[in-house]
């Protein structure tokens, strides 16, 4: 089993936002700071002593949750983004509470009068720990625990796996770019793939429910070309 860490470049775009019952600036701030994509937001709750604010992004064939704290009417500073909010309580620095109250208002069970009452779809999440294990339990008999590509990160980083050049993985090989982002942006969804026998990388396409499909070659998945 193998992984590699993969950081790629974000274009300067702004990302399209799909809901429109959102205050201005903060549409401004969440604009900004994805730089491309499709945004969706889902409500605020109140913590201690900010308000938090939870969207779901959509980039090409990956999904993702992005959680931004709101320090006075006009100041906003991304907490946390990635394929899913497992990951954060050892990544963000909010405490474990923060991060299950936005998980919570993704799915509606938010009490709070100002949350988004809608419930969140099965395209809003990205189950990609849950994808992956579907190869690896009867492979390997190994499970990833989280479905952010973070915590599966740390997974292969605490298992039999070791850091490859992508172009020089092998087939059966598991490259991991995870997900990256700073305080104002930009943020980029990551991903995990599996390398074929044809040298091409296959992963779980979200906006198909998650079936597997090819995405690219391997020069295409990570030097940038077109695919």
């Amino acid at each position: 089993m193998l992984y590699e860490l993969l950081i790629f470049s974000a274009t300067c775009w702004f990302g399209s936002l799909v809901h429109a019952d959102i205050p201005a600036a903060l549409a401004t701030f969440v604009q900004h700071a994805v730089p491309y994509g499709e945004i969706r937001y889902w409500g605020a709750f109140a913590g201690t002593p900010s308000v938090y604010h939870v969207f779901t992004l959509e980039q090409a064939e990956r999904k993702g949750v992005l959680l931004v704290r709101q320090f006075d009417q006009n100041q906003f500073v991304v907490v946390g983004a990635d394929t899913s909010f497992d990951s954060f309580p050892r990544e963000a620095g909010d405490s474990d509470p923060i991060v299950k109250a936005a998980a919570r208002l993704l799915n509606g069970e938010s009490d709070d009068p100002f949350a988004a009452r809608a419930m969140a779809s099965a395209n809003d999440v990205c189950p990609l720990g849950a994808s992956l294990n579907d190869l690896l339990l009867p492979i390997a008999g190994f499970a990833l625990s989280s479905n952010g590509t973070l915590g599966i990160l740390r997974d292969l980083q605490h298992a039999n796996a070791y850091s490859v050049e992508p172009e020089q993985a092998s087939p059966g090989s598991i490259l991991v770019c995870p997900s990256h982002f700073s305080v104002q942006g930009p943020v980029t969804i990551g991903f995990a793939v599996v390398v074929g026998p044809d040298r091409c990388v296959y992963g779980p396409d979200y906006r198909q429910g998650g079936a597997w499909h090819r995405l690219a070659t391997l020069r295409q998945a990570f030097s940038g070309e077109p695919r």
